[in-house]
């Protein structure tokens, strides 16, 4: 098994896992459920260094660790949720109505039942002393799909119809040669590799250790203690976030976008910790979809700006479209190259410097990952 690739069981939880911090890929992007349940229990999850750090999670079935939950707008959903830890927790999604356990007592199971609300990226997180056990690792991804997901002339998009802003819905009209601009494809609902999740966390094992210890912290104080060493996109750091193909992990997968020109590819950025991002990417802009505050309520945008850079804040969220377009730094009559060997590659990194060089020393070794353009047309 690959390092890095598993959390191991601690011995204060009853549960083992096989799984990395985040498998989120191991659950399709077509694959959604009207039910859920989840074990919160201690593990040791490896860092990029090799350490290993006590951390809290939701596992989904006892096998997957803050996995990602995908449901569909409108549908009653039921999540049942089990703490087998020896202290309370909580369960919650911020932004959507109903959608809360305070509290949950050491070996108790509490029920959740509430609508899906209209499409989105959302996070789950354990509201109980927060931000402490949210930053301990007990937070994951909750997307909802689209009942329908058309723009009124028919091409596909990831919100609901009714939600739409005209801005964001001609953003996927000019896809697949609806403008000059952008020939190829239209976004693909169905093609899970049209889809990427960035989720960003951070890890102070210092925290973590006293936690494992049965010491006294004070959520009051975390955020002025918190001094994080690991900096992650989904569960992984450095060069573990952008391995493709057959030497690549699950999480990995979810996280590296990969695909010819031409091929949309949508981007869920996410922010779990307590260190603000400054997401950068190049290659090509973004086109920012959505925003969100740390209350969960989030908005599509109204005048979709594009940009190689992006604020995410603590529980922020933000949907960019990556167009996989001509880069354009590359001129359109050296277009395609006729030297250069492809698959072109751009790095994604964030332009807080200490995420990039923390946790091993040496850049990169923390929220940095790449993307890859495979050919033209």
């Amino acid at each position: 098994m690959k390092r890095r690739n598993f959390l191991k069981a601690s011995a204060l939880g009853a549960v083992t896992a096989t799984a990395a911090a985040l498998p989120v890929s191991q659950l399709s992007a077509a694959t959604t459920s009207d039910y859920f349940a989840l074990t919160i229990a201690p593990a040791n999850a490896q860092m990029i260094d090799g350490v290993m750090v006590y951390v809290l999670a939701y596992f989904l079935d006892s096998t997957l660790a803050s996995a990602e939950l995908r449901v569909r707008e409108g549908r009653t959903i039921t999540i049942d949720v089990i703490n087998n830890d020896t202290a309370v927790h909580g369960f919650a999604i911020p932004g959507i109505t109903g959608a809360t356990i305070p509290q949950i007592a050491s070996g108790a199971t509490a029920r959740l039942t509430f609508v899906a609300p209209a499409a989105g990226s959302f996070l789950y997180v354990d509201p109980y002393k927060a931000p402490l056990n949210r930053i301990l690792g007990l937070h994951g991804p909750f997307i909802v799909e689209p009942a329908n997901g058309l723009t009124t002339t028919g091409s596909p998009t990831p919100f609901s119809q009714s939600q739409l802003t005209p801005q964001v819905a001609a953003v996927f009209n000019a896809l697949g040669g609806g403008s000059p601009r952008f020939p190829g494809n239209k976004w693909d609902p169905v093609d899970p590799t049209r889809e990427k999740l960035w989720l960003f966390s951070q890890t102070d094992p210092l925290i973590n250790a006293a936690v494992a210890a049965k010491q006294t912290v004070d959520p009051a104080k975390v955020v002025s203690m918190f001094l994080p060493r690991y900096f992650t996109i989904n569960g992984l750091s450095g060069f573990d976030t952008a391995v493709h193909g057959t030497h690549a992990s699950p999480q990995a997968e979810r996280i590296m976008a990969s695909g010819r020109q031409g091929q949309p590819t949508l981007v869920r950025t996410m922010n779990a910790g307590l260190a603000t991002h400054s997401v950068h990417i190049h290659g090509n802009h973004c086109m920012i979809l959505t925003d969100s505050d740390a209350t969960g309520v989030h908005h599509l945008e109204s005048n979709v700006y594009e940009r190689d850079v992006w604020m995410l804040k603590p529980m922020h969220r933000i949907d960019v479209l990556l167009p996989f377009e001509r880069p354009p730094d590359i001129p359109k009559a050296a277009w395609p190259m006729k030297e250069e060997p492809w698959p072109l590659r751009y790095v994604m990194h964030c332009h807080c410097e200490m995420s990039q060089t923390a946790g091993g020393g040496n850049y990169p070794m923390g929220a940095v990952t790449h993307w890859e353009m495979t050919g033209p047309l």
